[in-house]
């Protein structure tokens, strides 16, 4: 029996993504929340021309009329949780990313205001 347990607690450790593996990838924004309804259509209309790579240890944004990248690093990690910051915005602006699933996150740009981005495979 302990070698069993000892086995899962090790396969289940060596499944645990490290935040930068999590947001690895090309994602693509589908919608907002959080604000007003008579800003929902524009808010939208810019959430699905945004667009986020992870890479290397680089974060590219591109929004409508923006493009930046710059390196990040992973502050804090929690369950579905990520939290870093980047060389473009420093320490004091932390980007917040909870994963609903391995394909979805909800990027909090402001205050109780989220932008649902999908990972394009």
């Amino acid at each position: 029996m302990r070698r069993a347990t000892v086995l899962i607690l090790l396969l289940a450790i060596g499944c645990h993504k490290s935040g930068e593996q999590k947001l690895e990838g090309h994602w693509r924004g589908t919608k907002v929340q959080g604000v007003a309804p008579e800003q929902e259509a524009a808010a939208t209309a810019f959430a699905t021309a945004t667009e986020m790579e992870f890479r290397d240890g680089k974060v590219s944004v591109k929004t409508p009329g923006d493009q930046s990248s710059s390196a990040f690093k992973v502050v804090r990690q929690e369950k579905n949780t990520v939290v870093v910051i980047t060389e473009y915005d420093g320490a004091k602006e932390p980007q917040t990313f909870v994963f609903v699933d391995d394909d979805t996150m909800q990027w909090t740009v402001l205050e109780g205001k989220r932008m649902t981005l999908r990972r394009e495979h």
